[in-house]
């Protein structure tokens, strides 16, 4: 099997080589005398949807997290074939949706005391099972003829279903493949809306009742990244009892005037607009309160250099343990003017040498990573700060201090890949850091160069801008005293 795909692929690669360079000079072609040519080959690139997710549960199943040092496949298809987190997870949940055992929602629990009722329910759960099996056994047969945008709509959609609708997951997602082979995008999309409310009102728990937890199961919040203007969305998920209460404390807000101090005749802003800042006034508040209790931790922290300040410009954004830059006029919105404390970097390696504060916050060590870091260290990771746990380089059993100086900041995911014996065992690697450059660098398993972290938020951090600087100007070791001796 191993040499036939060999060939397969063989013959793949240089037929897409031939046909880069056929149509390399568009000049040269007409519309009309490719066309037939071009729609058949569309036409069987359709397929590569199911050979997509037929090789992620491959990958899934057989771990290929531990080809490059990771516990999740995910890394592998982010570090070998440079695909985003985003589709990565996208295709491996497509294929254990086609290929994996199917999950069927748990009935509730009978009485260890009756024997018979537990034999029922198991007899009842292992009916679904085989339905499950059945309908996945035909989604899969119907998902070799649907392309990968409609599969995206199918999985995009199913996430609304409800845990006990009806039909079930397994059963509608049959159906929809199906459907998928003769509608549009748009239809299948709002077919398939439809077909899922459907189920959800049609939906009972195992004593014929409506499932009350339904809506709670799904309740969520996601937020969208910046667009050029410095806008993001933020998608709240949640069930109506729970919104009706949101839209309560919001409601005050509404008021012309409130928030504002000014006189309600002079307020211009719109509803909309009135409403967002009784948002973040009830925001403002809990972190008030939040602060209190934590002895002064704020919620937001900027990396920024005292030259980032002085020579910045109009507009100019700082990044922050959020993931999301501020500009000046942010920082004074926000009421961010005033700090609690000074984290001073060595000016050529760019790490921590001391910290003075105010109020000393019980997280201070990990503020001083985000100055040092910006993100996560390791290699090709551009997980916020905030997301991020402070890692021992020499391992804490082996005698590792938790001083700022032994300390890096990884997210969770790869801490967890993070060989602290530094044997090479599982294929995973270690981190360490430079002395001579101050970089945090992983080191694979294998003994090939260490790799560091050149995404756009590692560069932005202070520390990056310090070594830069450093570097430009060519000099060697610290050249300032410390200002908080230990």
């Amino acid at each position: 099997m191993t040499t036939q795909l060999a060939h397969l692929v063989d013959d793949i690669a240089n037929a897409t080589h031939a046909l880069s360079e056929a149509f390399s000079t568009p000049e040269s072609l007409t519309f009309h005398a490719v066309r037939g040519e071009m729609e058949r080959l569309y036409a069987a690139l359709e397929k590569f949807g199911f050979i997509d997710a037929s090789f992620a549960y491959l990958a899934e199943r057989d771990g290929a997290g531990s080809v490059v040092g990771a516990h999740h496949a995910i890394q592998y298809f982010v570090d070998v074939l440079g695909f985003s987190r985003a589709e990565a997870m996208d295709r491996i949940m497509r294929g254990k949706r086609l290929f994996g055992e199917p999950e069927v929602p748990p009935q509730p629990d009978e009485p260890a005391e009756d024997p018979e009722a537990q034999a029922r329910r198991e007899q009842e759960e292992e009916r679904r099972k085989a339905e499950a099996r059945k309908a996945r056994a035909e989604a899969r047969k119907e998902a070799a003829r649907v392309n990968a945008e409609k599969q995206k709509i199918i999985a995009q959609c199913l996430r609304d279903l409800n845990e006990h609708s009806n039909p079930g997951f397994d059963a509608l997602h049959s159906l929809a493949l199906k459907e998928a082979t003769s509608r549009t995008p748009e239809d299948l999309r709002a077919w398939l809306r439809d077909q899922v409310a459907r189920a959800n009102r049609a939906g009972r728990d195992y004593d014929d009742k409506k499932d009350p937890l339904a809506a709670w199961k799904k309740r969520g919040v996601t937020f969208g990244h910046p667009d050029s203007d410095g806008l993001a969305r933020m998608v709240v998920t949640g069930p109506k009892a729970e919104l009706s209460l949101f839209k309560a404390l919001i409601q005050p807000g509404y008021a012309p005037g409130t928030n504002t101090g000014v006189d309600p005749s002079a307020d211009t802003r719109t509803r909309a607009q009135r409403g967002f800042d009784q948002l973040m006034a009830i925001a403002r508040a809990y972190d008030a309160e939040k602060a209190k209790r934590s002895h002064g931790v704020c919620s937001i922290v900027l990396s920024l250099t005292l030259e980032d300040l002085l020579g910045s410009e109009a507009g100019e954004a700082f990044p922050t343990n959020t993931g999301t830059d501020l500009s000046a006029l942010d920082i004074l919105r926000l009421g961010l003017g005033k700090t609690d404390f000074i984290l001073q970097l060595d000016d050529v390696t760019g790490l921590p040498l001391s910290l003075g504060a105010t109020r000393l916050a019980s997280v201070h060590q990990k503020l001083a990573l985000l100055a040092a870091q910006g993100v996560c260290a390791w290699a090709g990771c551009d997980k916020a700060a905030m997301e991020l746990e402070a890692h021992h380089v020499l391992a804490w059993k082996d005698g590792g201090r938790t001083d700022i100086d032994n300390l890096v900041g990884l997210c969770r995911q790869h801490h967890r890949c993070n060989n602290d014996a530094r044997d090479g065992a599982g294929n995973k690697g270690f981190v360490d850091i430079n002395p001579d450059t101050g970089r945090v660098e992983h080191h694979p398993a294998d003994g090939s160069p260490p790799r560091t972290n050149e995404t756009h938020g590692y560069h932005t951090s202070a520390g990056a801008k310090i070594r830069r600087r450093a570097k430009r100007n060519r000099r060697r070791g610290p050249t300032q005293a410390v200002l908080f001796p230990p």
